[in-house]
């Protein structure tokens, strides 16, 4: 790794080297703080977590031949080692300083919703061009950020990394680490909202992203979000904006989109018919009479006709160069997510047929509107993670699947002090749908199934998992395309493994 001698670590953490004999100047191989990935020349973060104390597994990450070791108590073996105040600290500490030893352009991608499907697209449209090294699993806080920078190596051409917080202030210590030439930023949603308090904060706390980016770099924008177009400038210079290139009506999927645009005049008039509190019906009304601002797009889809869950194919416009495209994922969202890739592409000099031929590439990732065709029925595994608008998004994926349809919705975790208003909201739009079958499981979710059974007797509810497994079997839904959806916290991939069964 270049740079990273232990001497180098030392300095940069302005902390003495002991135990070194001679070893001031060796390159560390790699950084990691599982014990069970050392591998030789390695250098190991000895971390305290609620139930292992890293510390503990110093002597056998020694015998492995770490080359290092970060920690916070003195070790009791013989290996060259660090003493720190906060592990955790010396490792954002060092994850910075390696970074600034990197000559490749790191794209950092945030957002409230579509992070990773972005993410995804922007590295399988580089991966044409570049050797790409992206953020794996949910490694997109302060503790995966720096482990991701940390695994750049000089084969790697472009580092694609995600960028997820919860609070004000997180944003700019991840920007710290990152500096990213690159900033996209997908769309400011109804997320973290305990935290940030509503849009405008949640704007705010993703926006710190600029504050540590490249001053020369670039910022990519959804130009359809109404709070992002507000942006008109960072650090001198005019945001990419991409979006769809007007407001889409056409013939993509005519259930679910006739579905959409019904949807909030049926939500008013529920509400006014319901036991609904008279701030949610107002909040409901105010929702569906807002204008959206679009701002000029560089980079725009039109024409796009859906195969259903199956992909889209589309009209794509690149800094005024007109393609035909195609995206095998399914849903709208996922044109918007191939325009992000395809601005990051042109920003990188990328002619218009590797963008094409990386995004035609991407997959699906585990836990996000992953389609697993089994052998008697089509499951949506999309239960990584959920709040208001992904839930909505995912109901209007299901839409477009053929035949039956069940959903497996659980609770949304982080919305504050409107958590049950907001998933009410949910449960009305997922009746809407006219599925075959809604199943709401969880505390939270007690409010999604009273929001659907206000517009229909047949929703079932249960308080957790077990009560789920004890009244079903895998084949009660047989012959159906089944959406499972909850927050990464709820484990609704033992859901998806069941349906597998």
């Amino acid at each position: 790794m270049k740079n990273m001698t232990l001497a180098n670590i030392a300095a940069c953490l302005k902390r003495p080297l002991y135990q070194a004999k001679g070893q001031e100047q060796f390159e560390i191989t790699g950084a990691v703080l599982d014990s069970r990935k050392v591998e030789p020349g390695y250098l190991f973060f000895a971390t305290k977590g609620e139930r292992v104390d890293g510390h503990s597994f110093i002597p056998q990450v020694a015998e492995k031949g770490a080359a290092l070791v970060i920690c916070e108590k003195a070790p009791e073996v013989d290996i060259p080692y660090i003493l720190v105040e906060n592990t955790f600290q010396a490792l954002k500490d060092v994850a910075a300083f390696y970074r600034e030893q990197l000559d490749i352009p790191v794209i950092g991608v945030t957002g409230s919703v579509g992070k990773t499907s972005t993410k995804e697209m922007i590295a399988a449209g580089l991966s044409t061009r570049f050797h790409v090294l992206k953020t794996q699993g949910n490694f997109n806080n302060e503790i995966g950020l720096p482990l991701t920078i940390l695994r750049i190596r000089e084969e790697h051409q472009a580092a694609v990394v995600e960028m997820g917080i919860n609070s004000f202030g997180e944003m700019t210590r991840l920007s710290w680490i990152a500096k990213p030439d690159i900033c996209v930023i997908t769309n400011i949603g109804l997320c973290h909202l305990e935290n940030l308090g509503d849009r405008d904060g949640i704007l705010r706390a993703k926006t710190e992203i600029f504050e540590y980016m490249n001053p020369a770099g670039y910022v990519v924008l959804n130009g359809d979000d109404d709070k992002l177009v507000t942006i008109k400038e960072v650090h001198g210079r005019k945001p990419y904006f991409f979006g769809l290139k007007e407001e889409y009506t056409g013939p993509a999927d005519t259930q679910a989109e006739a579905m959409k645009v019904n949807v909030q005049a049926e939500l008013i008039k529920a509400a006014c018919e319901t036991t609904l509190a008279e701030s949610d019906v107002e909040a409901t009304a105010v929702k569906a009479d807002a204008t959206v601002t679009h701002a000029e797009k560089e980079i725009w889809a039109a024409d796009i006709q859906s195969k259903g869950l199956f992909g889209s194919d589309f009209k794509m416009s690149i800094m005024g160069q007109e393609v035909s495209a195609t995206v095998p994922l399914p849903g709208q969202h996922m044109v918007i997510n191939a325009l992000a890739a395809a601005a990051v592409g042109h920003i990188l000099g990328m002619n218009k047929e590797d963008i094409l031929a990386g995004i035609t590439s991407v997959e699906a990732t585990g836990g996000r509107s992953h389609i697993m065709k089994l052998e008697d029925k089509t499951v949506i595994d999309d239960c990584y993670n959920a709040n208001p608008v992904s839930m909505k998004s995912a109901v209007d994926l299901l839409m477009m699947a053929q035949g039956p349809k069940a959903v497996i919705l659980g609770d949304m975790f982080e919305l504050g002090a409107e958590e049950l208003a907001l998933h009410r909201e949910v449960g009305h739009y997922a009746a809407l749908a006219r599925l075959e079958q809604m199943i709401f499981i969880g505390p939270l979710a007690k409010e999604m199934y009273e929001g659907a059974r206000m517009l229909r007797a047949m929703p079932e509810y249960y308080p957790d998992k077990a009560a789920f497994f004890a009244a079903h079997k895998p084949e009660d839904f047989k012959d159906m395309t089944v959406l499972v959806k909850a927050s990464h916290g709820m484990q609704f991939e033992e859901i998806v493994a069941w349906l597998g069964k």
